[in-house]
């Protein structure tokens, strides 16, 4: 059948995965504290709370013109643009912090711009060189990127910031190998399938059953019904507890294995990915796992998959809180599962924006990389006024707010999750209403007799 949108696939997720590194550089970094030149020494928690915040203004200020660029141009050099942002400004950042702290805040901004185009190209691609029957799998490895980026950074930041080498050559080796990737993808990618001078015949037919004929003139996006659809805030209020979780692991989780288990640099550095990599794991077995079960519906699956995703996670942030720094294996036990059963969200509301959508996903997807640069800017904030010492109960207040978000967004998610087309799907086949704020019905979709929850949805459209 052929393999080509496999290795569009790898390396889409592997220039994602560099953009993510990049960005998340300064995480690891901060705690690499051995020598007196090195930066996070001479920064008070309100500057390390401004240099972590930076690259959300950055996705945030860049969001509505990607989004424009991204409509208008083709996506391949919309992401090769975005990536040759990033890649300069982490090569330029050891300079910018040598010169000062507001430089080095600039330098910080502009690698957050490429950040805006990650999960509408997630969407794009999975949209377009993903099979119907595919999705799972598709997104499980493009939104995987959140994942792949510290199992690739941790490790690598870790043994340079304890070799002679210090911090700055993070940096440097971010830079590199983002030329790397961005050059394959500028030779291998295309936005369709259609334009692939490799693909076959028979794989681009794989790809293209069962979709319907694209209208001539582009849909305008319905931003109206979008807003009022229950799904898609069910969709977004998921993301928004799920990625403000990611982001705290991200940010946070060297210095809990640092300053609070008192590992040392290296070890934080390998120990750090560990958990990550189960939770990229989870992810990949959720996307296959959901894309195989024929037996149950499309609502049930995202609906057990997002439940496993949130609430489970919740609890396990709720343990972490109970357990002393003075048990510091138990604990690492403890948090690869809390970081790990988050993976499962490939398959819970992420799918459920793209089989709800359709091809309006991107737009879903769009407001996504906003609720996430929204969780970046204001994470730092929350978490840094809280660990004030890095004492055993402000690290348990920490879990449970998170716990909290988590446990309240997958309640929410159970009502409102419908993975049929919308209505405002207007060129796909419609199966049934769409389920709206104005239509709702305590759980039901309007126009049914039964919850949604149970409705069941056929594996193809």
């Amino acid at each position: 059948m052929g393999f080509i949108r496999f290795v569009v696939l790898a390396i889409t997720t592997l220039t994602l995965t560099q953009i993510l590194s990049n960005q998340n550089t300064y995480n690891f970094t901060k705690i690499c504290v051995n020598n007196e030149t090195d930066a996070s020494g001479r920064y008070s928690s309100l500057q390390q709370s401004m240099i972590q915040s930076s690259t959300a203004v950055g996705s945030l200020a860049a969001s509505i013109p990607m989004t424009i660029a991204l409509e208008r141009y083709p996506k391949k050099f919309v992401l090769l643009a975005a990536g040759l942002v990033s890649t300069i400004a982490t090569a330029l950042i050891p300079l910018m912090e040598s010169i000062g702290f507001i430089y080095f805040l600039i330098a910080r901004v502009f690698q957050g711009v490429a950040f805006c185009v990650t999960f509408p190209m997630a969407g794009a691609v999975t949209a377009e060189w993903a099979a119907l029957s595919e999705h799972g799998i598709f997104l499980a490895f493009l939104t995987g990127f959140s994942q792949l980026a510290n199992i690739y950074l941790m490790p690598v930041a870790g043994a340079l910031c304890a070799s002679s080498l210090g911090w700055r050559a993070v940096y440097y080796v971010m830079a590199g190998s983002g030329l790397v990737f961005f050059t394959l993808f500028a030779f291998f990618f295309t936005d369709r399938p259609e334009e692939h001078r490799m693909i076959s015949e028979e794989e681009k037919q794989w790809i293209l059953n069962g979709r319907p004929e694209k209208p001539a003139k582009r849909e305008a996006v319905p931003y109206k019904a979008i807003f009022t659809s229950l799904t898609i805030w069910g969709v977004w209020t998921s993301g928004f507890a799920d990625i403000l979780a990611i982001q705290f692991i991200n940010m946070f989780n060297p210095q809990y294995l640092n300053d609070y288990l008192k590992y040392d640099v290296l070890n934080t550095g390998f120990l750090g990915a560990v958990p990550i990599l189960v939770q990229w794991g989870f992810k990949i077995f959720a996307g296959i796992s959901s894309d195989m079960m024929k037996c149950v519906s499309e609502n049930i699956k995202i609906r057990v998959y997002n439940t496993i995703a949130l609430a489970l996670s919740a609890a396990f942030f709720i343990l972490l809180s109970f357990i002393p720094n003075s048990q510091p294996t138990l604990c690492m036990v403890i948090l690869v599962l809390t970081e790990g059963l988050i993976g499962f969200n490939t398959a819970g509301f992420n799918k459920c924006g793209t089989l709800h959508a359709r091809q309006h996903a991107h737009f879903i997807m769009v407001m996504i990389v906003n609720i996430q640069s929204i969780c970046i800017l204001i994470e730092p904030f929350i978490v840094n006024a809280i660990l004030t010492d890095n004492t055993s109960l402000q690290w348990a207040i920490v879990f449970w707010v998170h716990a909290v978000l988590l446990i309240g967004a997958s309640i929410l998610f159970l009502f409102w999750a419908d993975a049929r087309p919308a209505i405002w799907t207007s060129s796909l086949p419609q199966m049934q209403p769409e389920y709206t704020i104005e239509k709702a019905d305590y759980g039901r979709d309007y126009g049914s007799t039964k919850p949604v929850i149970f409705d069941d949805v056929p594996e193809k459209m």
